[in-house]
């Protein structure tokens, strides 16, 4: 599975909005007879693709026959289909309604289970009758890519009823059966109109009038729709259907040829397409005759943001007054909740409510999860809707009162970042402000830093609650649109931190090195290179260049801002970040008594501040790490089990930080001898990882790994071959390279194998090549140099040469008796071996005794600030 999309950790509703059917089907009495007339039996085992345009009434044929099926007892699903996350999401809801547990549902919430797979084996396994509704699943290439072959089935157990615009044959499984919607024509246009009009007893020239406007309206069940209520409003200027055709006949080629130019999308759309954004003009004049105010203003509000759930609350009546005036009356709630109302009545909008999952909330200077989940009222536009509002506002004279008003609502978030009621408001907020920095017209570039600051807050939230992807994707939309808006030196310093520290966060590391570099250059003539943020971008780039394992130059930069931070005292956090990172590379670089003087020294400043848990686990991690290296393993395990229950009070399960943790302590586990729960945990971790962060990210890659050398432990050879040599792979294609450490580390283990596989002659030529590499890279008494050395002193042993072992061996036995200490654990491993080694007899060693080499991987955690552009005001 790919990373987690931006809403896939928000659950979603999977009843039938049977609120939003139809009160009766026009012209579509066919279709409904043949898809059953509401009874099941005739579609048990059944696929049926519903196709046809947009807006041609697929949805509303689909919760016509969900809302007969359920009350003939079948339990119905409704999974909005139009976006991947939406469909993952609600498959894991059916999952868990159908056959969950507390188990289940954690390990779905982290992405570790198939939700398609589990879904679809609840539903065979049903014994109640079922109908499931995939709606506007418009694009199934994409979702077969995310979710598999399997994410569409026919069952016994049930029937399945698709609706999209996709009718080719070949996009759907063979067993489906294709059934197209086309327009109405003009008799069963007109009953529309009439009924929904209130008509049904008109005079025979209304219903020619209404037959005339439905052959005028292409017979499109939306437009149609929309014109019938216009006409139903008490005191609409538009009291028949023969004005409303008038008012559409003056207005239409302006219309098509003004639509066809600004249209989003022209390749999805034709002529009828351009007729309804004239027919939802003509509602809006109506609204606006009948005096309600503010409808067009809110609906160009709303076309700003992406087609996705819209907090009411966003739409705040203070914001709205700043930025649109008084022109129509005073702006309160109860206006803008009037016009909310009437724009649902005419079908132009749509009332949900979304309750996200919980994340966590930050209270002053700490984190903690909210005591409760949250429905939040919202508002959703249609898409046809919401692009046609757009093209309307691209010719708008209220085009830039729109757009300071839609970044000035989502803006007043920032000033209630602390309470727990905007918790889920943030998660709703993701589409609409991605939204937002792609589309905002370089006209507007005084509100490009609105933006920016907004970004900041979002991507704090995006942090904290481990969604590192959608922080990555929304960065680097931000970036791009830079040379749009020509900002100032420290708007662009911000956006190539922001974006920076993610691609850091991303192990895109290359491209984060470039990015910090440049930033770094722009602090000189914007912030200034030794302000907060200035010292904080340097940071940055010290933790780049030792994840990069560029660690002298790494340490030469760390070391240069420790000396300097210590005479600036009203920086302590930054000095305390800095010798974290100090550690860090220490630690890499096989120093490992100086890295905990440092680690010690972080620890100390860190406990004269008040700071966020995060920043307080992640300096607590780091010094139990580095005595896991040191060998004092139960000391390290328990500090790091400390670490692990402070980040469960703050932090999803499913956070990378969480599971650096994890990882930790299962390879502690490991080298303590119990081979198999470490096995367990670095599965479940790598499950998460890969969905979380991808399968080319260094974590993913890293715990891979692991899982390879306990293969190799165990002796099941070919599977941890081919599980090492995907990690390879990954560490090509991931641009992972220059993880020189990480790289020889793997290579090492497929080495290891060579010689378990009796190969001792081809493993011993290739632990010379990487001791060599090793003793030139890391230095000769490097903790993974003397591994490789003393593997490369068994294999003297198995081919024969016992005397060779043993004097090699006395050599790493020195060299960890110096480095780690006599107590170490390696050193008295390299004692007892060669003791084991002057026992043998002439024909030397015959079997693979070999020592585990990764112990351990170096994994640093996150940075201690918490959160990615945690700028301070200045």
């Amino acid at each position: 599975m790919g990373a987690q999309p931006l809403s896939d950790s928000a659950p979603v509703p999977v009843k039938p909005p049977l609120s939003l059917r139809p009160r009766r089907l026009h012209g579509r009495e066919s279709q409904f007879e043949k898809l059953g007339a509401g009874d099941l039996h005739p579609l048990l085992g059944s696929i049926t693709v519903l196709h046809g345009m947009g807006g041609i009434g697929k949805t509303a044929l689909a919760l016509t026959i969900a809302g007969v099926m359920r009350r003939n007892g079948v339990r119905v699903f409704w999974v909005q289909a139009s976006q991947v996350d939406s469909i993952r999401a609600a498959l894991r809801q059916i999952a868990l309604q159908l056959n969950g547990c507390e188990t289940q549902a954690r390990e779905l919430a982290a992405g570790v289970l198939n939700a398609a797979d589990l879904a679809w084996e609840a539903l065979h396994a049903s014994t109640k009758p079922w109908l499931l509704v995939l709606d506007s699943a418009d694009n199934p290439t994409e979702i077969e890519s995310e979710l598999g072959p399997g994410w569409l089935e026919g069952s016994a157990s049930g029937a399945v009823l698709v609706t999209t615009r996709q009718g080719s044959a070949d996009l759907w499984p063979a067993e489906a059966k294709l059934e197209k919607l086309d327009a109405l024509d003009s008799s069963a246009g007109a009953e529309m109109l009439l009924d929904l009009a209130g008509k049904s007893e008109a005079h025979p020239s209304e219903r020619d009038a209404a037959r005339t406007l439905s052959v005028r309206l292409g017979g499109i069940p939306l437009a149609l729709r929309l014109a019938g209520l216009c006409v139903s409003q008490p005191i609409s200027p538009l009291r028949d259907f023969k004005a409303f055709h008038s008012a559409l006949e003056r207005d239409f080629e302006a219309v098509v040829d003004r639509a066809a130019d600004a249209s989003l999308r022209p390749q999805t759309d034709d002529d009828a397409r351009n007729l309804v954004m004239q027919t939802w003009e003509i509602s809006l004049d109506a609204l606006e005759q009948q005096g309600i105010p503010y409808v067009r203003s809110i609906m160009r509000v709303l076309s700003c943001w992406a087609a996705r759930p819209v907090p009411v609350e966003l739409l705040s009546p203070k914001v709205l007054l700043r930025t649109h005036g008084q022109g129509g009356g005073p702006w309160n709630d109860l206006v803008v909740e009037r016009a909310l109302r009437a724009l649902n009545a005419v079908g132009l909008i749509d009332s949900v409510d979304e309750n996200p999952v919980a994340r966590p909330v930050e209270d002053n200077t700490f984190y903690h999860w909210p005591s409760e989940n949250r429905a939040h009222r919202c508002i959703v536009v249609h898409p046809l809707v919401a692009e046609v509002n757009a093209a309307h506002l691209e010719r708008s004279p209220d085009r830039a009162r729109s757009w300071a008003a839609a970044a000035r609502c989502i803006g007043a978030l920032r000033g209630m970042w602390e309470t727990e009621v905007t918790v889920g408001h943030w998660q709703l907020v993701i589409p609409h402000v991605a939204s937002m920095v792609a589309r905002l017209p370089a006209a507007h570039g005084e509100l490009f830093e609105i933006i920016v600051d907004i970004q900041k807050y979002l991507s704090k939230y995006l942090s904290l609650s481990g969604q590192y992807e959608t922080g990555y994707r929304s960065a680097v939309i931000l970036y791009e649109r830079l040379d749009s808006f020509r900002p100032s030196d420290k708007i662009r310093f911000l956006v190539q931190f922001d974006y920076a520290e993610w691609a850091w966060h991303m192990s895109r590391l290359e491209e984060a090195d470039a990015l910090i570099t440049e930033a770094c250059r722009l602090a000189d003539s914007s912030v200034g290179s030794d302000s907060f943020l200035g010292l904080m971008a340097r940071e940055l780039a010290i933790a780049i260049h030792a994840e990069r394992g560029f660690l002298e130059s790494g340490e030469k930069l760390a070391r240069e801002l420790c000396d300097e931070l210590e005479s600036r005292p009203r920086f302590l956090q930054l000095a305390m970040q800095a010798r974290h990172h100090l550690a860090t590379i220490l630690r890499e670089s096989g120093r490992l008594d100086e890295a905990e003087g440092n680690s010690r020294r972080a620890v100390h400043l860190m406990e004269q501040m008040q700071i966020p848990p995060f920043t307080h686990a992640v300096v607590r991690h780091e010094l139990g790490v580095i005595l896991w290296h040191r060998g004092h393993l139960n000391q390290a395990l328990q500090l790091l089990q400390e670490v692990l229950r402070l980040q469960k009070t703050f932090l999803p399960p499913w956070h990378p930080s969480t599971l650096v943790t994890r990882y930790d302590i299962a390879s502690i586990h490991g080298i303590q001898g119990n081979q198999i729960r470490a096995l367990v945990d670095f599965t479940d971790i790598h499950l998460i990882e890969q969905d979380l962060l991808g399968i080319d990210h260094r974590n993913t890659l890293q715990t891979k790994h692991q899982i390879g050398q306990i293969l190799v432990e165990l002796k099941e050879l070919d599977e941890a071959e081919a599980t090492l040599r995907a990690v390879e792979k990954g560490y090509q294609s991931g641009g992972l390279q220059d993880r020189s450490a990480d790289v020889l580390s793997t290579e090492h283990e497929i080495v290891h194998i060579k010689a378990q596989r009796g190969h001792y002659a081809e493993a011993h030529r290739d632990w010379r090549r990487i001791l060599e590499k090793e003793r030139h890279d890391l230095g000769p008494d490097h903790p993974s140099t003397l591994r490789t050395h003393y593997n490369w002193a068994i294999c003297w042993a198995s081919l024969g040469f016992p005397g060779i072992a043993c004097t090699e061996m006395k050599k790493v036995l020195v060299a960890r008796r110096r480095a780690l200490g006599t107590d170490h654990f390696e050193t008295r491993q390299a004692a007892r071996m060669l003791a084991d080694l002057g026992r043998l007899p002439p024909e030397g060693w015959r079997f693979g005794g070999y020592g585990r080499r990764n112990l351990p991987t170096n994994r640093e955690e996150r940075r201690t600030n918490g959160s990615p552009s945690n700028f301070p005001r200045d």
